[in-house]
């Protein structure tokens, strides 16, 4: 990717800022999950985001201040970390249970319908004690004033300098990830396992949630994908939900002709994903201006 110039300033404040609206808009979210009975999958689903977003925006915030002070950010960051593991297992069973009525799994055959039947039942109560014991954990955590600890910490004094060097932690961490999803790519390509497609996934996840923040701090934002990497991105999207679904099959379905369907249709998207390795490399990603002055055309950004 080539290395744009990085704005000569950007006030630690407008970290600040941004970090305060996520924290503003985590909270929200927590309380609609907590006060709901019956939260939507939408709302799970936003909240997870959200809650990388905070992360992300968060370990920027640490670069600026003083190595004493970031001390007093890990204890808060791995209880954010903790709930937003949470929130995830929960939406993946949402995911699933999404899969699995929404038709987009291949079809039982007859003598396997009943055994499907009682798999979604149960991947429904999953779902409702998940629910239940998710809303106990937020409650708590926002009871122990997790949200209003972590604002507080926006207070802290950042080091000298900090506004050239925000500037500077943007470019060179932009550069970091991007180069980490190419390195994931390269080895998913030389040898294809279930494991480098789980970590080139997670990589491309990364750099987008960067990019979100970058965009809101300096109006500079990753080009859209180009249609390679964005067929790649879904393939990978559709690998782990099979596997999510085939990891908690019960066990009178494992060997079963739906099962079997299930394994035929991960391994379409296996060989859909190797070649489209196999065609290229990760292309170069420009940044390019996304501020409301910029050009229509050069704001199709994102990924």
């Amino acid at each position: 990717m080539a290395k744009a110039s990085a704005r000569p300033v950007l006030p630690p404040g407008a970290l600040a800022q941004e970090l305060d609206r996520l924290l503003a808009s985590v909270a929200g979210s927590v309380d609609i999950v907590i006060e709901e009975t019956h939260p939507a999958p939408e709302s799970l689903h936003e909240l997870h985001r959200e809650m990388r977003r905070l992360r992300h925006a968060l370990a920027l915030w640490m670069e600026l201040l003083p190595s004493r002070q970031r001390a007093l950010i890990r204890p808060l960051d791995r209880r954010l970390k903790r709930l937003a593991r949470l929130v995830g297992r929960v939406r993946d069973r949402d995911v699933v249970l999404g899969l699995l009525e929404g038709g987009s799994l291949p079809r039982p055959v007859r003598e396997d319908v009943p055994r499907v039947a009682r798999l979604r039942a149960r991947w429904r109560d999953d779902a409702r004690t998940g629910r239940e014991l998710l809303r106990v954990y937020l409650r708590s955590e926002r009871d122990a004033h997790l949200f209003e600890g972590l604002r507080e910490l926006l207070e802290l004094p950042t080091r000298p300098a900090a506004g050239s060097l925000l500037g500077t932690i943007l470019v060179e961490e932009q550069e970091r990830r991007h180069d980490r999803v190419r390195a994931a790519h390269r080895k998913a390509r030389r040898k294809p396992t279930a494991d480098r497609f789980h970590r080139l996934r997670i990589q491309v996840r990364r750099l987008r949630h960067l990019n979100e923040v970058r965009s809101r701090l300096d109006g500079l934002t990753l080009a859209r994908f180009p249609p390679s990497a964005r067929r790649l991105q879904e393939q990978l999207g559709r690998l782990h939900d099979l596997d999510v679904v085939l990891a908690d099959l019960d066990r009178e379905l494992e060997s079963s002709a739906w099962a079997r369907a299930l394994r035929d249709a991960r391994r379409g998207v296996r060989d859909a994903i190797r070649a489209e390795l196999k065609d290229g490399r990760w292309p170069k990603l420009e940044l390019v201006d996304a501020s409301p002055r910029a050009n229509p055309r050069a704001r199709h950004a994102g990924s």
